[in-house]
């Protein structure tokens, strides 16, 4: 879909919610600021009870930095990308040109299932709710997975209009996971109990001896370390696309086995070999329990198996920009954004005016005091615009540099929206601490001596 100079694009999301839809909705705004196009996350009320008009951003998110609105402008250079959670949305804007993105097949069947089993009992107490259904029109589509774009073939429509806009993992997984140690695995099944529970019951009855380890109530990191320490993990619930956990099993040295549903069905989705991936009749489950006995017996031979999987989900962060740019026909700009590590102390100032003169615009300034609008009185120079602080530039009304936190920094660096650090004439200590604190690649960090 072209986008104009004019052009803003929307991705709308559920305000206040940390789950795996919304994670990728501020991936992709993240992305498209990276590229220097203007996007902004659409925040729609989710919960009533939990909508925090003010700061609808869910704590977790906060780290993206991503621009957004409440509102949105209907005209025809915009874009508004929406799910299947959102798809009502699809005849509340008439003027807007619309992408729609299938995360989940089945959650929108699930929600077409919902309208009219609501309308049963009395189908004339209000009017049923409009929702996207497959036409004729302009409308492009994104899918996050090969099952969603089997889908969309299924229901006529045309390949030229389908691009795929698949996902990746959270980079602080993919970074931890890089630290396990494979020697230290135990004989330890892990299973979400939200999914394919039916058969999961019928597996633990067969071995009753295994230790079977449910992923409930915990934090992310506490399921990263589950995962770590544990030989399986499976998986035969449905499977409503490219689900995140099998991904994040794989990447923290678990054998992957799933039944053979929705996107598990083929071999892009879930690209283990068909050894590892099961029927769910009872006859199947004898067959799959001499699979799990087989991994804890000869965990190394099944690792190795699925090393094309475990490829595939590592370049998933590359993989998505490349699908972002080619589905906008984006060329990614040539400069690197970077950010100045000094932050707004005198020399950090003096820094940035010396960058200024050259007409270089920093993307961030790092200083963990300034980025956090309590800690000072607004005083002209430093303005607050979606929770997030930003430095005024005097001789350039209404623009600012972002204000970012060390941790902040170090998260964007790993997202890519920061390519460099820079330091004006740093002392060995800075340098230091400048490569503990971000972990930078040697090159990336800039050093400026302009004596």
């Amino acid at each position: 879909m072209k986008i104009y100079p004019d052009t803003k694009i929307y991705m709308v999301c559920p305000a206040n919610i940390h789950s795996g839809g919304p994670e990728l909705c501020h991936q992709l705004v993240s992305q498209l600021v990276q590229f220097g196009v203007n996007a902004y996350i659409f925040y729609l009320e989710a919960d009533r009870g939990n909508f925090n008009s003010e700061n609808p951003v869910d704590d977790f998110y906060k780290k993206y930095h991503c621009p957004y609105v409440l509102q949105i402008e209907d005209e025809p250079q915009n874009i508004l990308i929406m799910n299947e959670t959102g798809n009502w949305l699809y005849s509340a804007f008439k003027n807007v040109r619309k992408i729609f993105w299938w995360m989940s097949v089945d959650n929108y069947l699930q929600n077409m299932s919902t309208f009219f089993s609501q309308r049963m009992a009395n189908p004339l107490a209000e009017p049923m709710p409009k929702f996207f259904y497959f036409q004729n029109d302009e409308t492009e589509h994104w899918v996050q997975s090969e099952y969603a774009r089997q889908f969309l073939e299924l229901n006529g429509v045309p390949a030229t209009k389908v691009y795929s806009v698949e996902d990746y993992l959270n980079q602080t997984f993919w970074i931890n996971a890089g630290n396990i140690d494979l020697s230290e695995k135990q004989d330890i099944i892990v299973f979400n109990p939200l999914k394919g529970l039916d058969v999961t019951k019928k597996l633990v009855d067969m071995g009753p001896n295994i230790y079977w380890a449910p992923i409930r109530n915990m934090t992310p990191a506490e399921v990263q370390d589950l995962l770590a320490a544990s030989k399986v993990y499976i998986d035969f619930g449905n499977h409503p696309g490219k689900d995140r956990i099998p991904r994040e099993a794989a990447l923290s040295g678990c054998v992957v086995i799933t039944g053979k549903r929705g996107a598990a069905a083929n071999d892009i989705d879930i690209n283990i070999p068909d050894e590892f991936k099961f029927g769910e009749t009872d006859e199947d489950l004898p067959r799959i329990m001499e699979k799990i006995f087989d991994v804890f017996e000869n965990f190394g031979v099944n690792y190795l198996k699925q090393e094309e999987y475990r490829k595939r989900i590592l370049d998933d962060k590359a993989r998505f920009a490349r699908e972002v740019a080619a589905a906008f026909n984006i060329t990614p700009p040539e400069r690197q954004p970077f950010a100045v590590v000094q932050g707004l102390s005198e020399k950090g100032l003096n820094f940035i005016n010396m960058l200024l003169t050259q007409n270089i615009i920093p993307n961030f300034i790092i200083d963990d005091t300034f980025c956090d609008m309590r800690n000072f009185e607004d005083n002209g120079v430093i303005k607050t615009s979606n929770n997030t602080n930003y430095f005024i530039l005097p001789n350039l009304p209404g623009y600012g540099i972002m204000i970012i936190s060390s941790e902040d920094a170090k998260f964007l660096y790993n997202e890519g929206r920061i390519k460099k650090f820079a330091l004006l004439t740093p002392t060995d200590e800075e340098i230091e601490s400048a490569f503990e604190t971000f972990d930078p690649a040697r090159e990336d960090l800039l050093v400026f001596n302009p004596n």
